[in-house]
């Protein structure tokens, strides 16, 4: 039975290897894309999977029109099933020289665009009685202290108490929310990390038990398998992949 499928930032790193995954392994399965720029990469899958790979190139912040967009796909296609919320922007400032305005830009795109889209999707599911599954992409700093991370740090644990909540508020109404937190992950950004902050990233191996970064293909080999039908009993849980690093 083909379903309708939602991942935000799809244009790179873990949201565009996601995407790819998805394409290639769910092959009866819509996919509805969105990122705020278009590349190569979303190019070449617009033209691979033409018929199956619906993208929309949008800022999750333009409240109105993602609103929108989610409700075309969804009376042309049926409810989205499920959805991986992986849009985000990072930032990494001493707190002295973090404005209270940075604060309010990290937690509105990480955090409230995010609370936007789920609460879109719980309400068009609930009223017609369809199970909808949400994935929030989070990340260790949510849960852990780090130096001059603070902004994001707030923005991924405020998410977390949000999914918790709507987790148990909806688990009854076939509703799951739960978020996948990885650890220091070879994204878009980590050749520039390792090259230009040497230090803190041969630090970041010392801490993590497996002694590397993760790869984008690990986190959504785990993504894919969280928003599926066989995780049929998780729902309000913060998965973390993080090579052991949470574990100490």
């Amino acid at each position: 039975m083909q379903k309708l499928g939602l991942v935000t930032g799809c244009g790179k790193g873990i949201g565009l290897s996601i995407t790819k995954k998805l394409l290639d392994e769910k092959k009866e399965d819509l996919i509805l894309g969105l990122s705020r720029t278009i590349n190569k990469e979303i190019e070449s899958l617009k033209n691979i999977y033409s018929d199956r790979f619906i993208f929309n190139e949008c800022n999750i912040l333009d409240y109105k029109r993602i609103n929108n967009i989610l409700k075309i796909n969804q009376k042309k296609y049926g409810s989205i099933k499920f959805a991986i919320c992986n849009a985000g922007i990072r930032s990494r400032l001493s707190l002295n020289k973090s404005s209270i305005n940075l604060y309010k830009s990290i937690l509105e795109n990480n955090t409230i665009a995010n609370i936007n889209i789920a609460k879109e999707l719980i309400n068009y599911s609930t009223k017609l009685g369809q199970k909808c599954n949400i994935l929030f992409i989070s990340s260790i700093v949510g849960s852990r202290g780090f130096d001059e991370l603070s902004t994001y740090a707030v923005s991924k644990s405020a998410l977390e108490g949000f999914m918790k909540s709507a987790a148990i508020e909806f688990a009854q109404k076939n509703i799951q929310l739960n978020c996948l937190a990885p650890g220091f992950v070879k994204s878009s950004y980590a050749e520039a990390f390792k090259r230009d902050k040497k230090d803190l990233y041969d630090w970041t191996i010392s801490q993590t038990p497996m002694g590397r970064w993760g790869t984008c293909e690990e986190i959504a080999d785990l993504a894919l398998f969280l928003i599926s039908e066989k995780n049929s009993f998780m729902t309000g849980s913060v998965i973390y992949s993080d090579g052991g690093w949470t574990a100490k």
